[in-house]
């Protein structure tokens, strides 16, 4: 009798030993942190870490539009903002296909490597920065509407760089 004991006791270990098995999920996550200065979406959402621009045949690379806030710790201070580098899209399946400029706007002005100051009273027009600044748009687009010749796989990167001024925007 101790023998059926002992067999039971290894049928239902192996049991629960086959039910045992698990899947991993892992998750990386990312966190950018500048206690002073934020771009986020309108809606306070993170902004998207790629964008699909469409093409249309005859006409060219149609525009990609983000509507964005800023998001800062001092209303007084003024923003400046501008592009790391001018960006491009290169061909991803065909290297030797010509790179396509783009062309970056912010709230209507043209960003380049050049600084651009953002004053606060037009960011902040009440003077608060609980809800960040009014809405602007980010819109990435052909820097010269038109037809691409090669067809094939493009990508590249736009890199937009904030930060809050050195001196008061009140002095």
């Amino acid at each position: 009798m101790k023998m059926n004991y002992k067999a039971a006791a290894v049928a239902l270990a192996s049991l629960f030993s086959v039910s045992a098995f698990a899947v991993q999920k892992d998750i990386t996550v990312v966190a950018d942190i500048d206690p002073t200065i934020e771009l986020l979406q309108a809606d306070g959402s993170a902004l998207p870490q790629s964008l699909r621009m469409s093409y249309l045949p005859g006409v060219g690379l149609l525009n990609e539009k983000v509507s964005t806030k800023i998001y800062t710790n001092d209303a007084t201070q003024k923003v400046q903002v501008r592009l790391l580098s001018e960006p491009q899209l290169l061909a991803v399946t065909n290297p030797s296909a010509a790179a396509i400029p783009l062309k970056v706007t912010y709230n209507g002005s043209e960003l380049s490597t050049a600084v651009i100051d953002l004053q606060p009273a037009t960011l902040f027009p009440n003077g608060r920065i609980d809800n960040g600044s009014i809405p602007m748009d980010l819109v990435i687009g052909q820097k010269t509407p038109g037809v691409v010749a090669t067809a094939g796989s493009y990508q590249g990167v736009v890199s937009v760089i904030l930060n809050t001024a050195a001196v008061s925007a009140n002095l």
